[in-house]
């Protein structure tokens, strides 16, 4: 019964190499440049304290470009939104430990450049995690022959690219520990689209990388319920959930083909698969009614 409930974990296995892309890099046509890595997490050593990494930067763009690697911290609101914040006081200063070589470069037309970088975590940490970013910031375009260091690229460049990582330091074997706080559903049908209120908890000491689909289908006392329809969890194709940090995410999701729904009684079953070994992470249910109009 189990092996028949999850096969299509198969079809959603095929996809985790593309959800990697979501955190790692952002990239786009008008964009001069790319990164190649998706190392969304790095351990650090126990007896170094130390992680270190690479990335490779390339370049598409016909001329030369000077940039600047700029290290930052990084955290997910409970709406799952990355934003940027600064160490409190009492805080390990994890930017004061990021060392990058080199720290600013010349990337030839067509050429790729290797950046490497080195954290030191704080020797005093037990189980810990340490988001950053590694911002490629264009300072100047160059001409191939000649140099122009203060041309003026935010008209060139529409999207830097940046590299998202974890570092963690942990003792033992950590483990991730996702579950449901609430999950709710509903359905617009103005929009034709059924809404889903969902907010995730780890209890673990590991951060959760989940993804995952929901199985609509209409109920029925007489017959098997009829499955209508796999909605996909839109803009959340990989969600991260840290230790003891409340993720919630809202999600409006459209029937194959536009249809609507007919007046009834309908169940959206959550699953939610652990993306570091396809195994299933979390499972959830709940109920709509659709009235007559």
């Amino acid at each position: 019964m189990r092996t028949r409930k999850f096969k299509w974990l198969f079809k959603l296995s095929q996809l985790a190499a593309i959800s990697l892309i979501v955190l790692p890099f952002t990239l786009a046509s008008t964009s001069s440049y790319f990164l190649d890595s998706s190392r969304l997490e790095i351990q650090a050593s126990p007896q170094t304290h130390v992680a270190s990494g690479s990335i490779k930067v390339s370049s598409n763009s016909e001329r030369t470009i000077r940039l600047k690697v700029i290290p930052k911290l990084w955290r997910l609101n409970p709406q799952g939104v990355l934003v940027y914040s600064k160490p409190a006081e009492n805080e390990y200063p994890l930017l004061d430990n990021i060392r990058v070589n080199p720290e600013e470069f010349e990337l030839l037309p067509g050429k790729s450049r290797l950046v490497r970088f080195i954290v030191k975590v704080s020797p005093d940490a037990q189980d810990a995690e340490y988001p950053f970013q590694l911002y490629f910031e264009p300072t100047s375009l160059l001409e191939p022959d000649v140099k122009k260091p203060n041309v003026n690229v935010s008209n060139v460049l529409d999207v830097i690219p940046v590299f998202t990582t974890t570092v963690y330091a942990y003792q033992g074997d950590p483990k991730p520990k996702t579950s449901i706080n609430t999950f709710a559903c509903g359905y617009d049908a103005e929009a034709k689209q059924v809404s889903v209120d969902l907010t995730l908890n780890n209890a673990g000491s590991k951060h959760a990388r989940v993804f995952g689909n929901a199985i609509l289908s209409r109920q029925s006392e007489k017959e098997a319920n009829e499955v209508l329809d796999v909605l996909h969890l839109q803009n959340a194709s990989l969600i991260i959930v840290f230790p003891n940090t409340p993720r919630q995410i809202q999600n409006q999701m459209a029937l194959k083909n536009n249809q609507a729904l007919e007046a009834g009684q309908y169940q959206l079953e959550l699953r939610l698969v652990d993306e570091r070994n396809l195994q299933p992470a979390v499972e959830s249910m709940c109920e709509f009614t659709v009235p007559k109009v």
